[in-house]
């Protein structure tokens, strides 16, 4: 394929001087004539070129003048100036601000003006293929981030239960109560402890909805560093701040059309909770970097563990975000005020785990059954999970897991005290171990929240985790 012919534009006032330059060039570009600033602007707007050559000295418009003004339209043209040695300072000055790529000097000779421009065009060349490279990159790294949040959806599609599973009246009653919204675009916002499943009603509420087919985008609002929240949210231009080295769709950008789940909105720091509200009211985001808004059409759930009234009182979440995303609350009561979910719940984990882990299993002996079904379960639906992975790996195939494979304190929440010597000293020690493992399980193991939670300072909490063999 034959390479195209670059377009110059020549600028000069007298005429010779122009027809001098025509002579130059005609012969490898293709020429395109102005006798003044004024000309070339107008010239400009009908025939794009790659390069202006213009003099400097031309009554009314300089040609620094020229170049400055044409910078501002058409940023990706070479700019060289033809000058005397006296304006040498001037042209210095005009090539630090970028608006001169190179001055060359009179009295100037064909073959080397010649070869300065062959050496201007191929670096602007050079940077035109850079920055086409540079949008294809871009281009590449939006559709294979996408991509990437699709093929988690799908692996996620395997590891959350298609139905929800449970077999108490209490969460009967409440996904009677989310069939009624479902169907709607309604905010929801779901409450309850750390662990109880909240993230799996969102889903159910996404896969009961007239978006089910479309993306459902998990966010945890406290897991983002603070200085990345408006980027990761709701996307940045490219040189919008120190690293943006390439336009990026935000969360909301890529969930439009289906649902974001806002998890433990009540951790949202405030500039995030600002423009959550926009997106709320005005179904519109604005990326950082930008001055036009973009309009997303996006399903809200939110959930929290905080209580998000007391939240508001204390002026850490804001009141009209939160009437915003109260339309429609449900909370999910912890697993110890759903007992009938909890044998459910571990027959599920067991199956789960025995395919996950190729573990051949025979289910619980009554003994753990018993064990298991009494524990309070604080770190909720999350701790119960991990128990029954940590079984499944413990078992052996030809035998029924049996009660002496729970965890320590799960067994020993149900042994008694021996009234023997000290045996106040041993109740109390054994009861404060109890809170901590609970406490611990119920904000999942956040240290700092226990221990205020707790009233202790963290450096007693530490010590007494260390004395327990909890040294994580």
């Amino acid at each position: 394929m034959a390479k195209r012919k670059y377009e110059l534009l020549l600028v000069d006032d007298e005429l010779a001087n122009l027809q001098k330059l025509q002579r130059t060039f005609m012969d490898q570009y293709n020429v395109h004539l102005a006798r003044s600033g004024e000309e070339a602007l107008q010239l400009l707007q009908k025939t794009p070129v790659d390069a202006i050559i213009t003099d400097q000295k031309m009554p009314n418009m300089t040609g620094i003048e020229l170049l400055e003004l044409s910078q501002q339209s058409f940023p990706n043209i070479v700019r060289i100036v033809l000058t005397g040695f006296t304006d040498v300072d001037d042209l210095i000055a005009a090539i630090n601000t970028g608006k001169v790529h190179k001055y060359i000097t009179k009295p100037w000779e064909p073959g080397d003006l010649r070869l300065a421009v062959q050496d201007a065009l191929e670096k602007m060349e050079l940077v035109r293929e850079n920055e086409r490279l540079a949008t294809e990159l871009k281009l590449a790294n939006e559709r294979l981030r996408t991509e990437n949040i699709i093929l988690r959806q799908e692996v996620e599609k395997q590891v959350y239960p298609k139905s929800i599973v449970y077999g108490s009246p209490e969460m009967e009653s409440i996904l009677h109560l989310l069939r009624r919204v479902t169907g709607t675009e309604t905010t929801v916002l779901i409450q309850g402890e750390t662990g109880t499943g909240k993230e799996l009603i969102a889903r159910f509420i996404h896969g009961e909805s007239n978006r089910r087919d479309q993306i459902f985008i998990p966010v945890n609002c406290g897991a983002i560093p603070r200085d990345l929240v408006e980027s990761e949210f709701f996307g940045h231009s490219k040189g919008a701040f120190t690293g943006a080295a390439q336009e990026k769709k935000g969360y909301f950008e890529i969930a439009n059309g289906g649902t974001i789940f806002l998890d433990e909105i009540g951790e949202a720091p405030p500039e995030l909770q600002v423009k959550l509200l926009r997106v709320i009211q005005e179904g519109e985001i604005m990326p950082v970097g930008y001055n036009q808004p973009r309009k997303v059409d996006v399903r809200i759930i939110a959930s929290t563990n905080r209580d998000l009234k007391a939240e508001v009182q204390a002026n850490r979440f804001r009141q009209d975000l939160y009437f915003r995303i109260n339309v429609f609350s449900v909370t999910i009561p912890p697993l110890r005020e759903r007992k009938k979910d909890i044998l459910p719940l571990a027959e599920f984990f067991l199956q789960q785990f025995s395919l996950k882990l190729n573990r051949k299993t025979r289910g619980f002996s009554e003994e753990a059954r018993e064990l298991i079904l009494a524990y309070s379960w604080p770190g909720n639906v999350r701790e119960l999970q991990n128990e029954i992975e940590r079984l499944v790996l413990l078992s052996e195939g030809d035998r029924e897991i049996g009660h002496e494979l729970l965890t320590d304190h799960i067994r020993q929440r149900h042994r008694p005290i021996p009234l023997s010597e000290g045996d106040l000293k041993s109740a109390v020690r054994v009861l404060e171990e109890e809170m901590i493992r609970e406490t611990l399980a119920r904000l999942g193991q956040n240290k700092s929240r226990t221990a205020r939670a707790l009233g202790i300072s963290r450096q007693s909490l530490l010590e007494k985790l260390r004395r327990m063999g909890i040294n994580e």
